[in-house]
């Protein structure tokens, strides 16, 4: 007997090879060119719609093409040129057979009557959407948070203009949202054994804009807070199909059977960063994560900070060699990096030598956007000896061409948007010049979604308590949505780090800790894998298009309604039987994946306040010209150290009445010019007294 849950190794027939060759259940219906569109915008967003949905489809300009999937999704407008008589009889057959149109824009009035609407109405005014979630089950199933139910189009208090959106007149359907005058937003209905979808915004304008930064400040908050103005249409989209397609498979948005991850990343961009980032490094290497740390190669002295870089290179070398992710967080750091007048883009061929950004307190000289870029990447290249893939601006600051110098230099990754400004948890691959009318680029930009940078009311060791039920709300909204966080911890306080463990110490047990390098890199492959999927009888077959050597071990599968299923059997590229693990997933899925282990992230947890760490003399025994007092300070101290002589008479005061920022310190002894012999240094730090025995040889 064999279990529903088992995969089966067969020999694989030529009748098989045939069901490959079937068409895709979803087409996006290219009208760029009928529309003489000037910009692929829109078929861009609804791709991304269904690559991040994780849906298989094909793309086509012909409707003879389109109406043999089970459904057709025009990119843009349809407008009363856009369709031929044949092509709009073509479309209203393959509706009234069982197809299902999902259209955005609809201005057509010969199509009217087989959408259940008898008019439209566009305007710019219109500033909110809601949508009617108790309307079906499947279609909502993901909108059960209040930023989702409703979301924002733009701002009005800015704007007296926002987006262009299209409202409609039913005749027969129902209605799936409104805007905030009440209109019909979108809607849908029946024709003959057909359903019809109709949602009046663009792609573009949901996706791209928020995307590029100008849509009219419609996001309702910049960090620390959850904003889907993006990922709602992802969803709907996502639910329609899966209501009307009840044995549809898609690609997981987290790895492997997980529901969520959480990339942790660290900005090590201050005198304060580069003393306690290993601190950090060493927390979390005990517990089997391994963060990305951007490092802010910073080797001028300026008014930004002193030069950090040398003198550090070790204990970068270090953290890397621990297996923590090195990547780039700029050279210079500077505060108006965002602003173009300032900040040219420059040219490549940097290094070091030539390269000497400085910022005066008020305004930046010599920096340019291919400098920090490049040259940032070198150096750490140079002390990791691994390659350097991602990139973070200083403060964020975007600047409108720096996607176009990262595609330039072959960076894979961006984290330099705030995922509450650009409205979406899910990672994107970036357009140039920070422009709807931009190029579309191999960057993948993975918004930062929570952070310690607190605007109003900074993060403190009074109020981190606060801070940290901040985060875990926030997270919990993603993690519902099987999206990812990206958490942005500056490693400059003790107190910064114990939040950070009371943060992983909350996550749930199906949610996994990851980094830029290693999230990044599988998101990149799930975008490229595909899969057809045919049904026969009780077997589901999946057949991939990848060799299964060349699929990221996270990538994992989902069959709606898989449960009913009795076998299931996925074959690679190469016709090979990939025996994936098969576990149940929501109420009556079934997911594919790999067998990935979460580790223990709770095997060494620190205390709430320490004061030090690491309190040693070495070499011990030392000679007189080598001797050295390290500690390690997690919060600003006053410190005193005093030698003393086994008879106890006082022979050298190293520091006397001294205030220490937090960091990592060593103090030669050897000034002291003690004869050999035994002593005892007495140190007290802030309120704590410590005695350790030095022995100068």
């Amino acid at each position: 007997m064999i279990f529903f849950r088992s995969l089966f190794f067969i020999i694989f027939s030529a009748s098989a090879l045939f069901l490959t060759s079937q068409n895709k259940e979803i087409c996006i219906l290219d009208l760029t060119s009928k529309n003489n569109e000037p910009t692929s915008g829109n078929v861009f967003s609804i791709e991304h719609i269904l690559k991040t949905a994780g849906f298989s489809y094909t793309v086509s300009s012909s409707m003879n093409e389109a109406i043999k999937s089970h459904f057709i999704i025009p990119s843009s407008n349809i407008e009363t040129t856009t369709f031929v008589q044949a092509e709009r009889d073509s479309l209203k057959n393959f509706i009234a057979r069982g197809g299902v149109a999902v259209v955005t824009n609809l201005k057509d009035p010969l199509l009217f009557p087989f959408f259940g609407i008898s008019s439209t109405s566009f305007s710019t005014n219109r500033f909110e959407l809601k949508f009617k979630t108790d309307y079906n089950d499947t279609i909502f199933k993901m909108f059960d948070d209040v930023n989702e139910k409703k979301i924002s189009l733009g701002d009005a208090s800015d704007y007296t203009l926002t987006i262009g959106t299209r409202s409609y007149s039913m005749t027969i359907g129902d209605t799936l949202a409104t805007y905030e005058t009440s209109e019909i937003a979108a809607c849908h209905s029946r024709y003959i054994s057909g359903h019809t979808y109709l949602v009046g915004t663009q792609y573009k304008d949901v996706i791209l804009r928020p995307q590029v930064k100008q849509d009219y400040k419609a996001s309702r908050a910049y960090s620390n807070s959850f904003e889907p103005g993006q990922d709602v249409f992802i969803f709907l989209i996502s639910g329609i199909i899966k209501r009307h397609s009840p044995n549809v498979i898609w690609k997981h948005t987290a790895p492997c059977k997980f529901k969520s991850a959480m990339v942790i990343t660290h900005d090590v961009d201050a005198t304060s960063s580069i003393d306690m980032f290993d601190n950090y490094a060493n927390y979390e290497k005990i517990n089997t994560i391994f963060s990305t740390y951007l490092i802010t190669t910073h080797y001028m002295h300026d008014k930004v900070a002193k030069d950090f870089l040398e003198g550090n290179e070790d204990d970068i070398q270090r953290v890397s060699e621990m297996g923590h992710d090195i990547q780039s967080h700029s050279v210079s750091h500077v505060p108006d990096f965002d602003i173009e007048s300032i900040i040219p883009v420059g040219s490549p061929g940097n290094n070091k030598n030539n390269y000497q950004p400085y910022y005066d307190g008020v305004r930046s000289s010599n920096v340019t956007v291919f400098g920090e870029a490049e040259v940032s990447r070198d150096l750490l290249k140079g002390i990791t000896k691994k390659e350097v893939t991602c990139f973070r601006p200083g403060y964020l600051a975007f600047h409108n061409n720096l996607i176009n110098v990262l595609d330039s230099l072959h960076y894979s990754f961006s984290t330099s948007h705030s995922a509450n400004d650009v409205m979406t948890n899910f990672p994107f691959f970036s357009h140039t010049d920070l422009s709807m009318n931009g190029r579309l680029t191999k960057v993948l930009e993975i918004p930062n979604h929570i952070s310690d940078i607190f605007a109003s009311d900074p993060i403190s060791e009074e109020n981190f308590l606060q801070k940290v039920d901040i985060w875990k709300t926030n997270f919990f909204r993603a993690y519902r949505n099987n999206a990812s966080s990206v958490l942005l911890i500056h490693p400059t306080r003790y107190y910064k780090l114990f939040a950070q463990q009371m943060l992983i110490q909350a996550l749930p047990e199906n949610a996994i800790i990851t980094n830029i390098t290693e999230f990044g890199n599988y998101w990149l492959n799930r975008n490229e894998v595909d899969m057809n999927t045919v049904i026969s009888g009780d077997t589901v077959f999946v057949y991939l298009n990848k060799p299964v050597s060349q699929i990221n071990k996270f990538v994992s599968f989902i069959i709606n309604n898989g449960r009913k299923f009795y076998t299931v059997k996925v074959y690679d590229a190469n016709m090979t039987l990939v025996n994936y693990s098969i576990s149940n997933w929501d109420e009556n899925d079934l997911i594919l994946h790999n067998d990935c282990v979460r580790p223990d992230y709770s095997k060494y947890l620190i205390n709430e306040s320490p004061e030090t760490s690491n309190l040693y003399i070495y070499p011990n025994p030392s000679d007189k010209t080598n001797g050295r007092f390290h500690f390690e300070l997690m919060n600003e101290l006053d410190i005193n150290i005093n030698v003393y002589d086994l008879k106890g008479k006082l022979v050298c005061i190293p520091v006397k009445n001294k205030t220490f920022n937090l960091g990592v310190y060593d103090l030669e002894l050897s000034t002291c010019g003690l004869a050999a012999g035994t002593y005892i240094v007495k140190a007290k730090i802030g309120e704590k007294s410590y005695s350790l025995k030095w022995v100068l040889e």
